[in-house]
């Protein structure tokens, strides 16, 4: 084998082995979601109220545009509105997503509801204290999911299969908890991921820069 094919050959190996040590350490970093519970309290604690999935933080973020500002602040005022904005069934407004049924509005909860029709707009708002708006969407302990009750007797995240749990405030005897979603348990099966992924990658570039190293010395000594 000549240099050069041995430099292609160590090479070719030496990226295949990267790769590969690549993808077995970023699936064991990811690992499956993991659900983590936070204790709060509905009356001070707005932030970990407005974190909930069908809450919609207008005071953290983009704020809204300002025709969709102006619709709401009117709703807000009156119960009711009822106008225009343009290209309002095309453009992607908190108001009409199907997901939220509440919004965080300056420093207030709303209970809302709005009907877009080409550029018209028909938007109910009501006023709801925090603590309604928790006790409206949380689930007792008993009720809530095997993982969101692990995450809150234990005090630890815990790998979440199913991802989102159904509902993500839980009460427990008066006691409020907020479920939040990770991206990755990672833990310990991450780590030994990546120590057997650089173990990899290290032999094999030993190694071929070995067997290389030796090819070459033999081809120029004629053996």
């Amino acid at each position: 084998m000549s240099p050069p094919s041995i430099h292609r050959f160590a090479f070719s190996v030496s990226a295949i082995l990267l790769a590969t040590a690549l993808a077995f350490s970023v699936v064991g970093l990811a690992g499956p979601p993991s659900l983590s519970a936070t204790e709060f309290d509905p009356e001070t604690d707005h932030a970990e109220l407005a974190s909930a999935p069908n809450i919609h933080d207008a005071d953290r973020g983009s704020p809204p545009r300002d025709d969709v500002r102006e619709a709401f602040e009117a709703a807000t005022d009156d119960g009711h509105y009822e106008g225009t904005i343009p290209n309002a069934s095309t453009t992607y407004s908190f108001l009409w997503n199907d997901r939220y049924e509440f919004v965080r509005f300056e420093g207030t909860f709303y209970e809302f509801e709005a009907n877009v029709d080409g550029e018209s707009i028909v938007v109910e708002a009501d006023e709801r204290s925090s603590e309604s708006v928790a006790d409206e969407l949380a689930v007792s302990l008993e009720n809530a999911s095997a993982p969101a009750r692990e995450a809150i007797e234990t005090g630890e995240p815990v790998e979440a299969p199913d991802g989102n749990p159904e509902s993500s405030i839980v009460v427990d005897d008066g006691t409020y908890y907020v479920l939040t979603l990770g991206h990755g348990s990672g833990g310990s099966v991450g780590v030994w991921s990546v120590i057997v992924a650089v173990a990899i990658l290290v032999v094999g570039v030993v190694g071929v820069a070995t067997v290389g190293g030796t090819l070459w010395l033999r081809r120029r000594r004629g053996t």
